[in-house]
């Protein structure tokens, strides 16, 4: 194990490898990579107010955007074309196409696209990765200071709980350009910033209120169902931290505040619309009852998707080898069981929320659509829900503690190495030449790549390398909670000392 000082120092590296490691997925897909890309880029540029990014077309329901920015999928749903199909585009000439698809009556929370629109420009290709590099130096950004300013027992949730649900397709939505990116990191992060300013003491808990209503802004101003799945974080967080007093009845105004604030974006939006828009009208009991039946049977295939088990990645068509999914789930299942040793009745009693909220969003929606499991509702959607529940399993209670033992954590750190390495070179092959193509070099046959020094197979090492390097750091370091005679120290915010075996920092 490394020394405190080896520690500490790779505590300050591993920011800049998680940031390395999604740069490099934000590489491995082109522009228009993501579900229903074409959607959302024209929403982000028409976004801007600046007609000549977005000009109107007469007719109310289209806009005239770059033809890069409108269809620029041309890959979608068959895996052995390659993206070298955009060729035809010009990602930086004045032509435009008129396009019906994008948020021009509102159905979306605007908040996304009007942040994404600050980095729209005249080349297409720039726009695009600086956007993916945004939302990553985002998520990094607030990885950081939630753990800086959360009490020590509670960084091994903020790290477990990121490692264990992101291979591959978190890896991938948090570096696209889809909404999704700030649904995740919105309700994962939040969540934890609540209990964190529930259990904080002193100077810490202003900037973590502070970082409590940023997530609450990035997640409700990002999809309609991020702000449903926020709201049902902060009960989670208020169940975990509940203590009948008067200081958490006067802090419980703070996640009063945030469900307002998510309140008024859900309507700002017609957020509303857009949920009951798809229900399917006249459906009866002899309809309706075999179709929950069926659903629920089928709703696990769902929560196993975010691993990539029998859904591919982009648009769906990037299909995951069995041993991604395999190694991804398997290290779930055993750090998750081995958590949740750590019993409390208001862990059983989320965990069961959770459990319910996965099962019945899904099917309800499916069901009040006519339709079912594998229809419409992607994995991609719960993902922001699985990972504060997944988080929630690593929760402590006092004189309890989650203690990995080294090769427990080391077979994880290898699992989802090598998951994550094999998922990431398929992405970048899928696109580079079409899985028809496979070959050991990924420079071998290129069709399609961006125009920068970094080379499809220097990509593929460096993100590799990265994501390999900060599980090795982080997954060791916090393969423990402190001890119990340390946490009243803990929610103090700072770590007590400490004898060797005690590997927190």
């Amino acid at each position: 194990m490394l020394s405190r000082p080896g520690r500490r120092i790779g505590l300050l590296v591993a920011p800049f490898l998680v940031f390395a490691a999604l740069a490099a997925w934000a590489l491995s897909s082109p522009v228009g990579s993501s579900p229903d890309d074409d959607f959302h880029l024209t929403s982000i540029w028409c976004a801007t107010g600046d007609s000549e990014y977005c000009a109107p077309s007469g007719d109310p329901g289209t806009r005239l955007v770059p033809p890069a920015v409108a269809d620029p999928a041309c890959f979608a749903y068959d895996a052995e074309k390659s993206a070298g199909c955009q060729s035809r585009f010009d990602f930086t000439a004045g032509a435009t196409e008129e396009t019906e698809r994008g948020n021009f009556a509102g159905g979306y929370p605007v908040v996304y696209y009007g942040t994404m629109s600050v980095f729209v420009g005249e080349d297409v290709h720039a726009s695009v990765l600086v956007m993916r590099l945004v939302n990553i130096a985002l998520f990094v950004g607030l990885g950081v200071a939630l753990y800086l300013l959360l009490p020590v027992n509670r960084r091994q949730i903020l790290v477990w709980q990121w490692a264990l649900t992101t291979v591959p397709l978190g890896l991938f939505v948090l570096s696209s350009n889809n909404p999704s990116a700030w649904a995740v990191m919105g309700v994962g992060y939040g969540w934890l910033a609540l209990l964190g300013f529930y259990e904080a003491r002193g100077r810490r808990r202003v900037p973590l209120g502070a970082v409590f209503l940023l997530t609450a802004v990035i997640a409700s101003g990002s999809r309609s169902d991020a702000t449903i799945y926020f709201v049902i974080a902060v009960l989670a967080a208020a169940i975990l931290a509940f203590r009948n007093t008067r200081r958490f009845w006067l802090s419980s105004l703070l996640p009063v505040a945030s469900i307002i604030i998510c309140a008024l974006l859900f309507r700002a939006s017609r957020s509303a619309d857009a949920v009951t828009g798809g229900v399917e009208p006249g459906l009866g009991l002899g309809v309706i009852i075999p179709r929950i039946a069926y659903n629920l049977t089928e709703v696990p295939s769902i929560w196993t998707g975010i691993f990539g088990q029998s859904w591919g990645l982009g648009w769906l068509d990037t299909s995951m080898p069995a041993l991604v999914w395999f190694s991804a789930l398997a290290s779930l299942i055993g750090a998750g069981f081995f958590a949740a040793r750590a019993a409390s009745a208001r862990k059983s009693v989320v965990l069961a929320l959770g459990i319910t909220a996965l099962a019945a969003i899904p099917v309800l929606l499916l069901v009040m659509a006519g339709k079912d499991v594998g229809e419409d509702f992607q994995p991609r959607y719960l993902l922001p829900l699985i990972v504060v529940f997944i988080g929630a399993v690593f929760f402590t209670a006092q004189r309890q503690a989650i203690n990995f033992n080294r090769a427990q954590v080391w077979l994880i750190v290898a699992a989802l190495a090598g998951a994550n390495l094999i998922a990431l070179h398929l992405s970048i092959r899928r696109y580079v030449t079409g899985i028809d193509a496979l070959a050991p070099s990924l420079d071998a046959g290129r069709e399609w790549w961006w125009a920068i020094i970094l080379t499809p197979d220097l990509t593929w090492a460096i993100g590799a390398v990265a994501f390999t390097g900060a599980l090795a750091i982080l997954l060791p370091v916090h393969d423990r909670t402190i001890s119990a005679p340390d946490r009243r120290v803990a929610a103090l915010g700072h770590s007590a000392p400490r004898s060797d075996a005690d590997t927190t920092v």
